[in-house]
C-alpha cells in the first residue's frame, strides 16, 4: 500500500507540472525594427531654358535605356531624381526632352548615394 501512494503522489506532482506548464504565459516576442530604405538621388544643376525637361536613361530602379523617366524640376536651374528601390548597380544619363543626350560616359550612382552634377550638352 505504501508503494501505490508514493506512486499516486509521484503522478500528482507530475500532472501539477504538466497544467503550469499548458497556463504559463507565452513570453513575448521581440519584433526587429525594419531597417529604414535608404533613397538614392541624382541632382543635376542646369538651367534648360523655358518649355525644355530633363528626362533620365538608364539601367537600375525603374529606369530602361529605351524610354526616358522625368526628372524633377525643383528650381529654376535643379533637377532631381529619387528612388527608395534597393539596388545593386545603376548606371545612367540624362536627356534634354528625352532625344537629346548628354555628352560623355555614362555615371554611376551607388546605392544609397546622391550624386550631383552638371551635365554637358
Amino acid at each position: 500500500m505504501v508503494h501505490k501512494r508514493t506512486t499516486h503522489k509521484k503522478k500528482e506532482v507530475v500532472e501539477k507540472k504538466a497544467i503550469s506548464k499548458k497556463l504559463a504565459p507565452k513570453k513575448a516576442v521581440q519584433k526587429k525594427p525594419r531597417k529604414a530604405a535608404s533613397r538614392s538621388a541624382i541632382r543635376i544643376k542646369y538651367n534648360v531654358g523655358y518649355g525644355n525637361n530633363l528626362f533620365i536613361r538608364g539601367q537600375g530602379p525603374g529606369l530602361s535605356w529605351m524610354q526616358g523617366v522625368p526628372l524633377t524640376n525643383i528650381a529654376v536651374d535643379e533637377w532631381i531624381w529619387e528612388t527608395a528601390e534597393p539596388f545593386d548597380s545603376c548606371e545612367f544619363k540624362i536627356l534634354m526632352n528625352d532625344t537629346n543626350y548628354e555628352a560623355g560616359e555614362n555615371h554611376r550612382l551607388p546605392p544609397g548615394a546622391t550624386v550631383q552634377y552638371t551635365p554637358n550638352f
